[in-house]
């Protein structure tokens, strides 16, 4: 099932409302996988909120985290829970 779904980073991406997303920043639940990452990087967005990193130490996260440290996005975590579109039926283990 999961070969067939796009991450919602992609999907974020591919989906916006303006011809570029250079210079935004990007919401996410969780912190983004190796491959959104590059796809963060190559969109030129600077800044990634994430709410949960329960899966920091996989080598797909730690791997991510080079890669945007190394093209410079920032990446912080910041509680999501007051945004409107945030998903409350959904458990992401808040770190």
């Amino acid at each position: 099932r999961y070969l067939y779904v796009c991450h919602a980073e992609l999907n974020a991406i591919l989906n916006k409302n303006s011809s570029s997303v250079k210079d935004c920043r990007i919401y996410v639940a969780l912190f983004p996988c190796n491959e959104c990452s590059k796809l963060i990087i190559q969109s030129g967005i600077r800044k990634v909120l994430y709410y949960c990193d329960k899966y920091s130490e996989t080598t797909s996260i730690i791997a991510s985290k080079r890669l945007l440290t190394m093209a410079g996005v920032e990446y912080e975590w910041t509680d999501l829970r007051a945004l409107a579109c945030f998903d409350t039926a959904y458990s992401y283990d808040q770190p």
